[in-house]
């Protein structure tokens, strides 16, 4: 097991109540993995802010892995690495 970094912006500081977490995670997990395991802690209002449906990213939240965009449902299976930070930034619309 290892830690990775998440980092919670805007409306998801609220739902969480944090702005970071530390998130211990097994060897070969993935970006969904650790998706889940949120979802897990935070419920379904969590889960429906970032997806659209089980393997699709809301296109209203930007997800990104040490600073590079995560956009297709294919890098939901990149896998995680010691040391990793996710952030979770949904956007936010006007008018």
């Amino acid at each position: 097991m290892f830690d990775i970094k998440i980092s919670f912006l805007s409306l998801l500081v609220d739902l969480t109540g944090k702005d970071e977490i530390l998130l211990s995670i097994d060897e070969n997990s993935t970006i969904k993995d650790v998706l889940n395991k949120l979802i897990i802690e935070f419920g379904k209002e969590f889960e429906n802010i970032i997806f659209n449906s089980p393997n699709n990213l809301s296109k209203y939240v930007i997800l990104s892995l040490n600073r590079e965009a995560i956009q297709s449902p294919e890098n939901l299976n990149t896998r995680l690495y010691d040391g990793d930070e996710i952030i979770l930034l949904p956007a936010i619309a006007g008018g």
